[in-house]
This record gives C-alpha cells, structure tokens and sequence, in this order.
C-alpha cells in the first residue's frame, strides 16, 4: 500500500479555507519537514463548518484514512470524510465522527480491518476507529478526490494536524499509470526535510529551525507554550505580557488577538515541541552558536564527588541560619569582606548600606559628607572635589 498523500506522489489541495499565518493547508501536504508538523489551523474568526479538498495522483482503492485532529490547544470533535471519482460529478460521504475522545481517528474498509486487527500505522498512538458506510464500496474504490469536511469543534477554530491516505491505484488505472507510481515513489529527488537527516547538504549551515523561535520575539523558546489563536510563544513572554497588562489592570489573555483566558481557552504547554527543542540543543551543545543559548536540558552530567552544600543542611531551617552554614562550609569562597568596618561613617560612626569614598579612602555618609565635610576631609583635612566621591555599595 502506498500513502497518496505522500509529496512524492504530488497531492494538491483545490479547496482551502482562510488560514492562520503559517498554519496553511498546504503544510499536510509539504515536502518540509518544519512546515508540515504545523499542520492546519482556521483564521480565529472562521467557525465550523469548514472544507479541504485533496486531489490525487489518480484514482485510488483507498483502504483506510489517518487523521490527527488536534494541534496544540485546539481540537476537532465532528469531522466527515467524502470522496469523488472521475465518473462522478458530486462527492458522497464515506465516513463521520463526533464527539470522539481520542485526539487520532481512523476510517477504513470493515472487510481488511477490525476493532481486533486495526490499520498497522506506526503513528497511530491514541486513536479511534471506524468504518466506511455501507453501500459506499464504488466511491471509495476509485476515488480520485477526497474532501475533509469540519463540521464541530471544542470550542476553538477548526484544524487539522495530518491526514493520510492509505491504498492502492484502482484496477482502471492503466499500467503506465502504475509505473510512473512506482517510479515516483523509488525516486530520491523529493525526501522529506527531516532536521538533523545524516544525507542533507545543509549540516554545515547552521541555522535554528523557526518553529523552536517564539513569535512574538523571534527568539529560542526553552518552554514553549501554544496560545488558543495557534501561536507559540516562550513562557517567560507570556509571563512578561501577562505582567503588562496587570499593570493596566486588565486580565490575562492571548497577545495576539487580544481575547481573554478562561478554563477552556487558555496556553497549553507544547511537551512535543519542548522535547525537540531540548533535543536539538542537545544535539548542537558542542556548536559555539548554542554557547550563549538559555536552555532547560542539562547536558552536562556533574563528576565532582565533593559532597553538596544542601547534605549540610536539614530541617526547616530559616534562610538565616542556611546562609550561615553555606559560610561555615569548608568549601565556600567568599569574595566580600564580611566583617568590613568600611559602611561606618568616619563622622557620626552610624552604619549605612552604602557610604560615599573619598580620595583620602575615608568613608562618610551622606549627611555628613553635604553638612560637615564639604571640599575638606575632617580625617585627614586633604581637599577634593566633587567629581572624586565615589559611592560605595558593602
């Protein structure tokens, strides 16, 4: 079996509703790698129902069909499955679901599978099976177009993250027609982009790939969040935003749309997308384009066999009494004088946070450096000017 919805076999999509940025219909059917794991998402402002139409190679005696119809935060719950042939000038539908659970569903021919002996589909995970109608055994025998219909949603805009087509060319199609098949799918001119694929020319060309940048400040997400409009950005960016608003007094919500959070509409953390992001750093540690990259993976594993700093510690202790522990610790570097004298004021001997310097190296607070000291030090009585203060932080 062969799956037509392979690049190699040249899909196209004749009908396409209005999208979001970069969540095209057009990446089910990408040679690229980046693009394709997108998958589809509907323009916020688009409601079910919507359609996708896919046109084959040729007509196909499809044995099943795969769909993921869950990408991110949003979530399919209705979706029907028609298809045409060539004789034929309207579609007829094949397949439905609604108000399925899992977030994968499979359709296929009752006569070559069963609840007991599903589709062998190395991507299937979490998914749910049902069979073509009955008495649709010449549509979906020699189909030569298949159109996706989204009718129902859980509350979000409709999308699609892949869609497979599993079969065979159907007994009209002539052996010429096989052959070109064939020659297509042995052909290596069309591989999948695939990051980090030991045969890509581009190993050398290092480049970060722009699904693991955040969307809204380009830059490398360490925990990417998915946002409800479809969007991925880093949690310290929502974190930022939400502080943003909260300063305005408004509640948090999407930074791109502007529509307020609630239970159901809310950030999802992306695990998928985070453990690529970790492996890809992971990957490239050894790169110097990475040594400055903020990452959440350690990819180093600790040989130092001296005993921590926290075995030294126990109970509930207040961070007073751990702070003083850590000092007494053989171990500890300290780089501060602790027991510095310096922050006490030449003049009133009070103790300051910070204290001003004068060139002589003797110390005043600020009181006494306007109302007594003026341009002459009462230490030492040498002048100085203004600009030779420096104050000093203990």
């Amino acid at each position: 079996m062969l799956n037509f919805m392979n690049p190699k076999l040249l899909p196209k999509i004749t009908r396409k509703p209005m999208c979001t940025e970069n969540y095209e219909p057009e990446n089910l059917i990408s040679t690229n790698y980046q693009e394709k794991i997108r998958g589809f998402i509907a323009y916020p402002s688009i409601k079910p129902p919507v359609e996708i139409e896919f046109e084959l190679i040729c007509n196909v005696n499809i044995s099943y069909i795969f769909l993921k119809t869950t990408v991110g935060s949003h979530k399919c719950s209705g979706i029907e499955i028609f298809v045409k042939n060539n004789v034929s000038t309207c579609y007829f539908s094949v397949g439905k679901a609604v108000n399925y659970d899992a977030e994968s569903l499979i359709f296929c021919n009752s006569k070559q599978y069963s609840q007991a002996k599903p589709p062998d589909n190395p991507q299937l995970g979490n998914f749910q099976l049902f069979f073509f109608k009955n008495g649709t055994v010449k549509s979906y025998s020699n189909a030569c177009k298949v159109k996706i219909l989204i009718f129902k949603t859980e509350r979000s805009v409709p999308c699609l993250a892949s869609i497979e087509i599993w079969g065979r060319p159907s007994k009209n199609c002539s052996q010429k027609t096989i052959d070109t098949i064939n020659r297509l799918v042995q052909s290596d001119s069309k591989q999948l982009q695939i990051p980090g694929n030991s045969n890509s020319n581009e190993t050398d060309n290092f480049t970060i790939p722009e699904e693991f940048k955040d969307d809204l400040t380009y830059e490398l997400m360490t925990i990417p969040f998915t946002l409800p409009c479809g969007k991925t950005i880093d949690q310290t960016t929502l974190e930022k935003y939400h502080e943003n608003e909260k300063s305005f007094g408004r509640k948090p919500g999407d930074p791109f749309t502007g529509i307020k959070f609630t239970d159901r509409l809310k950030p999802i953390l992306n695990v998928g997308l985070k453990s690529r992001i970790d492996m890809f750093l992971l990957k490239n540690s050894d790169r110097s384009e990475t040594f400055n990259l903020k990452r959440t993976l350690r990819t180093k594993v600790q040989t130092d066999k001296r005993p921590k700093i926290s075995e030294h510690f126990s109970g509930n202790s207040d961070l007073d009494v751990l702070i003083e522990k850590a000092k007494s610790y053989p171990g500890f570097t300290a780089f501060t004088c602790v027991n510095s004298s310096k922050n006490i004021c030449e003049n009133c001997k009070h103790t300051f946070e910070y204290v001003y310097e004068l060139p002589c190296k003797h110390y005043f607070c600020r009181k006494c450096l306007l109302d007594i000291c003026k341009d002459l030090c009462t230490k030492c009585t040498r002048r100085f000017v203004n600009s030779e203060v420096r104050k000093v932080h203990f």
